[in-house]
């Protein structure tokens, strides 16, 4: 053989083996009550949320729901924390919000110390999204993170049992103080540096865990979460924990932060899980869709998903993702930062135009371009009503009736599922409001089940009690808005409805 085709030969095999021999294709799995995304082999994701079926299920066991969630979140896993400190514009290791569009997160997912996979962080996001959206009191930060964070620690080694609470090291537990407990009780905004938010994170699992699970704290996290919930500041309510003195003395002796519990699943199951490839748009949107959603780079993330559309000229989905990053923009420009509920209402008062407000022309384009290669897209249908009910409130003329009915053309057929598409149900019902017209009972009633279903979401949790409040139920409109006081989004809007609401 000719020496050269020898040397062309030995070049095609060396590219051919320095190629991943595993390199997998990026899979949407969908079960019962989760969404998960990654780039796994079809067995080995199917595994994955078998697993995340079956820790639903300790969750709703050991934390029993008081409402059914009414949205699936979505996980996006990826086994580069660069990826998620990129767009959460912090270094986690996982990220996850329950926005008002979907329940969110981006999560680490590799193999541990032992060579195995490490679901941890895809349980902490789980557990977010269950103390979010299963119970109607909102929580501090404190009590949020440390049950994550102890939930986290879940393990199966054996089908269908779970063993909680395994610590990582057996080793005292240092700098339980009663200051450094007051100081995480304090918390209600998101740390500057990593090393804070972790030090947050280990005192905030050394404090709730105990008092979750533990016969000697009955009683103290539920007196506690009501003081919360009830208007009284966060210091007025940590009494409801006892003598912190105390406490911190009884927690800083142990090795360990609470007794594992093994929770066994019955009956066994085989979760229904549909598997698909992803096509090259939903690849190329995955962390810009996160950076949209968190608004961590929102102009640049509008800059890069307007380049995405030159590279998918017929996608829906990017044309929608650009619009929507677009209409944030003008949002932050009208309000001079993120609104309450999306602007409406008089969540925010009076409407604060910048001197160059951003215009929404770039948004309207680009959602409309979405609907033409895709009538049907939910997303797209929601936010073009959403500019145009802004529009009609921005001119300040409710005495267009063909207008709103176009706003609520869109919306309705959308409103009609309001636990699956709770945004335009409050979007749908806020039509009525702007336009000075009593909202329809079924109006009321689909952005009461939004509410319901979504109760972890701060914009469905002011929209119905302002609606409330509207209605003369001031007592109920009263009690939803006080339990927002404590919410640094939400304290000032809040408060302002509650004057009104006398």
């Amino acid at each position: 053989m000719p020496r050269l085709c020898l040397f062309v030969m030995a070049l095609c095999l060396a590219w051919c083996f320095a190629l991943p021999v595993h390199a997998q294709a990026w899979l949407r799995a969908e079960s019962d009550h989760y969404v998960v995304h990654a780039r796994l082999d079809e067995a080995e994701l199917r595994s994955l949320m078998q697993s995340i079926e079956e820790f639903d299920r300790v969750l709703h066991g050991l934390m029993p729901a008081e409402t059914r969630h009414g949205r699936k979140p979505e996980l996006y896993l990826t086994d580069r924390p660069a990826r998620i400190a990129r767009a959460a514009n912090f270094g986690a290791s996982a990220v996850c919000q329950d926005h008002a569009e979907l329940p969110i997160a981006y999560a680490l997912y590799t193999t541990d110390p032992t060579g195995e996979r490490d679901p941890s962080e895809v349980f902490y996001c789980l557990t977010q999204f269950h103390l979010g959206n299963g119970f109607f009191r909102p929580k501090p930060m404190w009590v949020t993170a440390g049950l994550s964070h102890y939930f986290a620690t879940a393990s199966s080694k054996e089908r269908g049992l779970f063993t909680i609470g395994k610590p990582r090291s057996i080793r005292p537990i240092r700098g339980i103080t009663s200051a450094a407990m007051t100081e995480a009780l304090m918390v209600r905004f998101r740390h500057r540096t990593e090393a804070e938010y972790s030090r947050f994170l280990d005192l905030s699992r050394v404090i709730a865990s105990p008092l979750l699970i533990e016969p000697q704290y009955a009683g103290v996290l539920d007196r506690y979460i009501d003081a919360y919930v009830t208007g009284r500041s966060m210091e007025d309510a940590a009494r409801e924990l006892g003598d912190l003195e105390a406490l911190a003395t009884e927690l800083g002796q142990r090795r360990i932060v609470a007794p594992m519990r093994r929770v066994r699943i019955q009956p066994m199951f085989v979760a229904d899980v549909t598997v698909r490839r992803m096509a090259r748009d939903e690849i190329a949107l995955i962390d810009l869709r996160i950076e949209r959603l968190l608004e961590t780079r929102l102009n640049a993330s509008a800059r890069e998903l307007g380049e995405l559309t030159r590279r998918f000229p017929d996608s829906a989905l990017v044309w929608y993702e650009y619009a929507a990053a677009e209409y944030a923009r003008v949002q932050n420009s009208d309000f001079g930062g993120r609104p309450v509920f999306r602007g409406f209402g008089f969540s925010n008062g009076e409407l604060i135009v910048m001197a160059n407000p951003y215009s929404d022309a770039e948004a309207w384009r680009a959602v409309n371009k979405a609907l033409s290669l895709d009538p049907d897209l939910a997303p797209a249908r929601r936010l073009r009503a959403e500019i145009l009910l802004a529009r009609l409130v921005r001119e300040g003329n409710p005495d267009d009736p063909a207008a709103y009915d176009e706003v609520r053309a869109m919306l309705g057929p959308l409103a009609r599922a309001p636990e699956r598409e709770p945004l335009a149900a409050a979007l749908y019902h806020q039509s009525y409001v702007e336009q000075d017209r009593e909202p329809p009972e079924a109006a009321l009633n689909q952005l009461r089940r939004a509410f319901l279903a979504n109760a972890g979401v701060g914009d469905f949790r002011y929209a119905y009690a302002t609606a409330q409040s509207r209605r003369g139920e001031k007592n109920e409109a009263r009690s939803l808005l006080i339990s927002m006081l404590n919410d640094p989004a939400f304290q000032a809007a809040a408060f302002r409805a509650l004057e009104v609401t006398q």
